[in-house]
């Protein structure tokens, strides 16, 4: 959906339109999800994030007579902070809950479909873990959710050409650590 359409649509979910507010959610909810897959433990959690986003963006719009900016660049920020929530709130169980094996599931079952895309995800997490937090979510915005530097620069709140430095570093650690550890 490119930014008139969404401008568009903006205008109207603020003006009452519930079909131009569906529209929106779902242009955008499998992106918003998948970020949140990246931020949180499990699906249910990534599913929560998801709506928790959404929901806090519609009572922003309600709230708000006008929109100013872009506004997939809004949705990740919203969807930043409830993640970074969800994992404080987590960490703070954890500590609390002493966990046995036995409430630990067992192993996922096998799919065959879809299980490269699995696969690629999981090298980009083992990848990533190993940056800084800041670099990593560079590397995660610009690689598997594919945005735009600019759409980056309006997320994170530093400037483009800083984006692009602390990208290009990232990638170059990166690209040290599977020169060191031939990762195939």
């Amino acid at each position: 959906m490119n930014r008139i359409q969404t401008e568009l649509l903006l205008r109207k979910a603020q003006s009452g339109d519930t079909g131009a507010l569906d529209t929106l959610i779902t242009a955008y909810y499998p992106q918003i999800l998948n970020y949140c897959r990246w931020h949180t433990a499990d699906e249910q959690q990534a599913q929560d994030a998801a709506q928790e986003t959404f929901l806090k963006a519609v009572r922003w719009l309600d709230s708000c007579g006008g929109f100013q900016g872009a506004f997939r660049p809004f949705l990740y920020k919203i969807a930043k902070n409830i993640c970074i929530d969800i994992c404080i709130d987590l960490n703070r169980t954890m500590e609390r809950t002493e966990v046995s094996l036995e409430s630990l599931p067992g192993e996922p079952a096998y799919q065959e479909s879809g299980f490269a895309a699995a696969e690629e995800k999981a090298n980009l997490r083992a990848l990533t873990a190993q940056l800084e937090p800041e670099q990593r979510e560079l590397v995660l915005l610009r690689f598997a959710q594919q945005l735009k530097l600019r759409e980056i620069a309006e997320i994170t709140g530093l400037p483009l050409r800083t984006v692009q430095s602390r990208l290009r570093a990232a990638l170059k650690t990166l690209k040290m650590q599977l020169e060191k550890e031939d990762w195939r």
